[in-house]
């Protein structure tokens, strides 16, 4: 049934920012909010399209932590704290006013410190939902280079079914004995809309082929037809010669436009 012209699609995914503070998940960027190196943001479309593909989410707060190997500390109001779980100023009395009343005083935590040594998770103050059969990639951002103090983990969580999923990462914190520092005004992930389908079981069939020689069923590795494709991707020219860099993007571009 066609969409009728005053009918919105319906949204892939609903973020729900439930810690008033909370900075907006933010569409993500292509130039990887300016950190892509000139030359690949102008050439590389693969990078530009990994770039801008979901939503960057920030922490609910600034975070402060430290470790020391086996125990993990957080730094609230200037006083160093051994971490169990951290609240968000303010927002257990924001929740209980508004939540119902099975569920007083069982709001999301802002930080928790998880079973494994140096493993915490970190709330970006928002809920997430997606349509039905879709699920999100929660991943640090893309095309940013990470920090070495800590490690953050990748998760798909089938925020269709679970839902509304509080939106966090977990993250292993690596260096010791220093501050480990988690900005508020920078992304702490990336958000990516996934249809199931895209990785079932289903979605993971293989075909491998050895080398360039005619196959043990006789048949040639690349066919005639798999040949002239390559030469349209690598875009060889008249004389055997590669075209110039930056086609791939060109025509990505152009595709783009036209809705293709």
């Amino acid at each position: 049934m066609p969409m009728q012209p005053d009918m919105q699609p319906t949204p892939t995914i609903r973020f729900h920012r439930i810690y008033p503070a909370a900075i907006p998940p933010m569409r993500a960027d292509k130039a990887a909010l300016g950190l892509m190196p000139t030359m690949a943001y102008r050439h590389c479309e693969a990078m530009r399209m990994a770039s801008s593909f979901g939503w960057y989410a920030f922490p609910a707060e600034e975070v402060c932590l430290r470790w020391n190997g086996s125990d993990v500390f957080v730094k609230e109001d200037g006083h160093w704290q051994p971490l169990v779980r951290s609240e968000l100023p303010g927002f257990a009395d924001y929740w209980n006013t508004h939540a119902p009343e099975d569920l007083v005083d069982l709001s999301p935590p802002f930080l928790t410190r998880l079973q494994l040594p140096g493993l915490v998770q970190v709330w970006t103050g928002l809920l997430c939902s997606t349509a039905p059969g879709w699920s999100v990639l929660v991943r640090p951002p893309s095309n940013m280079r990470g920090s070495f103090l800590y490690s953050p983990y990748e998760g798909i969580v089938e925020t269709d079914r679970y839902r509304p999923c509080p939106l966090f990462m977990n993250i292993q914190l690596v260096a010791t004995d220093v501050d480990i520092v988690l900005p508020k005004t920078v992304p702490l992930l990336q958000v990516q809309p996934l249809l199931r389908e895209t990785y079932d079981e289903r979605a993971h069939t293989s075909q491998e082929v050895d080398g360039l020689d005619v196959q043990e069923d006789g048949q040639p590795a690349l066919s005639p037809e798999e040949w002239q494709a390559y030469r349209r991707t690598i875009r060889v020219e008249t004389g055997g010669q590669p075209a110039e860099a930056g086609h791939y993007a060109a025509d990505s571009r152009k595709r783009g436009k036209s809705g293709d």
